[in-house]
Parts: C-alpha cells; structure tokens; sequence
C-alpha cells in the first residue's frame, strides 16, 4: 500500500444518548467521531449554494451560475466522520451535494447523485486488489443513483465489481482532466480571493497516491454483486447533531456544507476482529471524492460467528506464515498511519 503522507483526520469526543433503532442497538455510552476534511476546493460544478446563483467572482447573481469549485459548488465536498462501538458503526458526510441529487439536463436520467460508499476491509491493499479478493463492501444509501442494486433498495453489499458512470452523468473522463481544472480555478467571495482549487481524493494521501489505491477513474457505483450483507439506517443532521457530530468545531472560521447526512449499520455485519479499512466515495460524475482510513476495534464477542458479513469462528485457528506476514504488514502500516495522526495533532 502507498504511504500515506498528510493526516487531517481530528477526533472529537463526547457523551451520547441515542433512541433505539430496528436492527441498531444503540445504547447510551461515551463516543468518539473521527473526523477528516476534504479540501475545500476541489468539487466542480454550478455555482449554486441554497438555491441561490453566483457568477465567477462570488457575488450572487440573476443570470446564469458560473462553474467552478469551492464553497458555492453545488458539489463541493467538505469532510466526512465515523464512529463505531462493539454495536453500530456510523459515517457522515459534509457537502453542498444533496442525499437525492441535483437536477441536470445533461445527464442521461437528470439527476446527478452520489455513487456508492465503499468500505476496503483491508487497507494493505488497494482498492482493486481488495475488489479482486472479495474484501469490499459496497454500501449504497442513496436509493435513486446509478447503481446496479434494485432501484430504490439500499444496503451493504459484497463480492461488488464497479463502474464508471460519468459519461452519462456530465463528468470527468479522466483524473488528468479533472486535476487540470481544479488546479486552474481561482475561488472567490465577494469579489475577494479566497483561494484556489487543489485537488484532494483521500485524506492523508497525496494525489498520485489515491489515484493509485483508487484504480480506474470514476468507479462510483456497484457494477453487480454476490449477495446483500445487511441494512442500513439513513440518518438526517438533526440526528446526527443529537449524537454530538460537528463538522463546524474541525474548521473554525470556515463555512461548511449545505447538506449533513449519514448512515449506520450494525457491527456484526463486519468481521468481529480488529479491522485496519479504508473507505471513499464520490459523486456521480466524479466531480468530487473524499475518503479515509481507520480502524474498528475488534468486537468483544461476535453476534453471528460464521455468517456472511462476519465469518469469525468460535474454534480457534492457527494462522498460515502467509497470513502472518499479511498481518504484520498491515499493522505496520496502521502504526505509521496513526503516529502521523498524532503528530498532525501536537504539530
């Protein structure tokens, strides 16, 4: 796996008491959110924030929106989090990009949404190498997007294979492309300069790097898959507020999103032990891409030992010296990782 370099994941912690959810076992005890921030101009499209347009120099505007990137884009990403107990596991997400979409003319079912969320149960790999040995789950929870799954049926999904959508969503054809844009853009506010775009795809790593771990451009949504692993449970900002999450308190000063959203599934659709993952997910038409690594602690007694989702074993087994070596790797990797975490943090 691609070193990875710069880590602006923080973490946030704070005591939460939650209802309970069908299939969530949500109970009241101490939480922690990761949080990791996506570059703040690097998502393309209209200059459309909360309906209203605005032309190149940030001022808003009756005519046509301009396009360009950062806090007007209609797809600017922000950040995203997650938090995970011997239960549930949850992610969110910080954007102008709307759970359902935005309208657009030109893409072939007018509407550009999100592609599907996709969680690497093994960070020694890439995303392609993971694909090939079956340790991907694609989750959808937008319903009405490009994906392969069933019309409007969300969940998590495994054995996926991916595709490319952009062509009928407007998008990028290439990374090159994509890049040459964004590195082009200057963003503005009022008619002041407020930056310029760069390009981020996964949070702590460089450029070359994600686009390395990521593969082909602009694989955004389940191509098919082997079986549905379990469900998911959408969750709206007020809920996701009512368990302490705040973009906001990573990025003092800064204007966030528009739109705040997650989902949770139970941790007995993973695997029970300690998983060392990494995740991303992007628009449709590849506009935008954020992603992350972490870790889930292992469970303290699996719910389903031996079913799909979770093939822990009760019985223990001794390890192949492949295995082993395979292991060590990866927790090398993870400790590098997180003393880079560290070090953003006192740094």
């Amino acid at each position: 796996m691609m070193t990875l370099t710069a880590l602006k994941t923080l973490v946030a912690t704070g005591t939460v008491t939650l209802c309970a959810a069908a299939l969530l076992p949500f109970a009241a005890q101490a939480q922690t959110w990761n949080y990791s921030l996506d570059s703040f101009s690097d998502g393309t499209g209209g200059l459309i924030r909360d309906g209203i347009n605005y032309n190149s120099n940030g001022r808003v505007t009756t005519g046509t929106a301009a396009h360009g990137v950062g806090l007007f884009s209609q797809y600017e990403h922000f950040g995203m989090a997650y938090t995970a107990t011997n239960d549930t596991v949850t992610f969110a997400f910080n954007s102008n990009h709307a759970l359902t979409g935005w309208a657009e003319s030109r893409a072939a079912d007018g509407n550009i949404g999100w592609g599907d969320f996709f969680l690497n149960l093994d960070s020694s790999l890439s995303f392609e190498q993971a694909k090939a040995q079956g340790k991907v789950l694609g989750i959808r929870f937008a319903g009405t997007n490009d994906s392969g799954v069933a019309a409007g049926e969300t969940g998590i999904f495994s054995g996926i294979t991916t595709m490319n959508v952009t062509q009928t969503n407007a998008g990028w054809s290439s990374y090159s492309q994509y890049n040459n844009y964004v590195n082009s853009q200057i963003v503005k506010v009022n008619g002041q300069t407020v930056g310029t775009g760069q390009v981020q795809l996964i949070d702590g790593m460089t450029v070359t790097e994600a686009q390395n771990y990521l593969g082909a451009h602009g694989h955004s949504v389940i191509k098919t898959y082997d079986q549905k692993v379990g469900d998911i449970t959408l969750l709206d900002y007020a809920q996701l507020s009512a368990m302490d999450l705040d973009f906001g308190s990573q990025a003092p000063g800064q204007t966030m999103g528009t739109q705040t959203f997650g989902f949770s599934f139970a941790r007995s659709l993973l695997p029970g032990g300690e998983l060392n993952w990494m995740a991303h997910v992007m628009a449709e038409c590849a506009n935008d891409t954020m992603g992350t690594g972490g870790t889930f602690a292992a469970v303290s007694t699996p719910s389903n030992p031996g079913t799909p989702g979770n093939p822990d074993k009760t019985e223990a087994a001794t390890p192949e010296p492949g295995t082993i070596i395979g292991s060590i790797a990866a927790l090398m990797s993870m400790m590098g990782y997180k003393k880079r975490q560290q070090a953003k943090r006192n740094g």
